[in-house]
């Protein structure tokens, strides 16, 4: 199993959390998702055929923007 951190911009409210959460966790592979918005960091526990290109495109196709 894999551990990534992802950081992201514009992550300001509890609701777009949520949605963050819940749009990663149906992807295949993605066993936990934990996010801490005051730093604008999503932690991601996955496996293939889950990968961190595949979960920063999820991040990205929600309107955030992927820091690095």
């Amino acid at each position: 199993m894999q551990s990534e951190v992802i950081y992201i911009a514009g992550l300001k409210h509890e609701k777009q959390k949520i949605e963050i959460e819940e749009r990663l966790l149906k992807l295949y592979g993605v066993y936990k998702v934990r996010i801490e918005i005051e730093e604008g960091k999503i932690y991601v526990d996955f496996e293939t055929p889950a990968s961190l290109n595949n979960l920063e495109k999820e991040v990205y196709d929600l309107g955030y923007k992927v820091l690095y």
